[in-house]
């Protein structure tokens, strides 16, 4: 098989680990950033070239997209669907899944337990609409936004308002949600590949932090999941329409809720404390992906 990583970062430890995987079960893995591809529609034909060589001989392609890379790299990735390559997640997908306040309306439309949320267009009637999910203090995150950038903690009105009312002057969406004490600084992540639990962990933030990002310094433990939990964790990766998924889950006293879906989940902290080996894992869904789409198409 000849693989795909879209990434920027080849030194990065998800993506050599899935390089050295495919490497290691004889496929041929190549690391390509997603501005260096060329999109063209008509003309002489509908291609896509990297660094000016067609780039069209490949059997499955797995993003890694970050903040920086999402908007062209989904362009780059619908393409490749276009000319009927198979890809691990779709654009649209990863779209869906990137947009936090989006992403919380699709679980919740599937029937998953999500946190009460709320975004607005404007401080005007916050007042009014904060009771209706709950009690201070509310914490507010971006639409779009990783590793817990960007995630304020506000504890009074006045706070909540003047924050809400900058957010809507720049023009930034922000999701508010009500602070769950109870789970402060301790989620749960859970890694789904092909529909199944491949491996989860409780995260634990350090004293004084209410985020529980290992960016953020959280630590890590490995865990074995009830069958709820493993069960949330599946019918989000499926909701969401992703083949690979981070999934995050908080612990309530109202019983477990879904937090958000990553669709470029890292797991060098997954496999450590787990020792699974999670990019083999994933190597080998992406290239039966493959395998599948060509019987399917000839």
């Amino acid at each position: 098989m000849n693989i795909v990583i879209l990434s920027r970062g080849p030194e990065n430890h998800s993506t050599s680990s899935l390089v050295e995987a495919a490497e290691n079960a004889g496929h041929t893995a190549q690391v390509r950033d997603p501005f260096g591809f060329y999109l063209q529609i008509g003309g002489t034909g509908n291609r896509i070239t990297y660094d000016g060589v067609p780039a069209e001989d490949f059997d499955v392609v797995i993003p890694r997209l970050s903040g920086a890379t999402a908007r062209y790299g989904g362009e780059v990735l619908s393409h490749f669907e276009w000319l009927g390559i198979s890809v691990v997640n779709s654009a649209h997908a990863i779209a869906d899944a990137r947009h936090k306040f989006r992403s919380l309306r699709i679980l919740a439309q599937h029937g998953l337990p999500v946190p009460p949320s709320l975004t607005v267009g404007s401080a005007t009637f916050l007042e009014d609409a904060t009771p209706e999910i709950g009690d201070y203090p509310f914490i507010i995150k971006p639409f779009y936004g990783t590793h817990g950038i960007g995630v304020m903690l506000l504890d009074t009105p006045t706070s909540l308002n003047s924050a809400v009312e900058t957010m809507c002057d720049l023009h930034r969406d922000y999701v508010i949600q009500s602070f769950i004490a109870e789970a402060a600084g301790v989620d749960i992540r859970v890694l789904v590949v092909g529909g199944k639990v491949i491996a989860a962990m409780k995260r634990c933030a350090v004293p004084g932090e209410f985020r529980a990002n290992i960016h953020q310094g959280a630590n890590g433990e490995a865990i074995t999941l009830t069958n709820e939990y493993s069960r949330i964790a599946t019918d989000a990766a499926a909701a969401l329409k992703l083949g690979i998924a981070g999934v995050d889950i908080l612990e309530t006293k109202n019983g477990p809720v879904t937090l958000e879906v990553n669709p470029s989940p890292g797991f060098e902290e997954l496999e450590s404390v787990t020792k699974i080996d999670i990019a083999k894992t994933m190597i080998e869904y992406a290239v039966q992906l493959a395998e599948n789409h060509k019987r399917d198409t000839t």
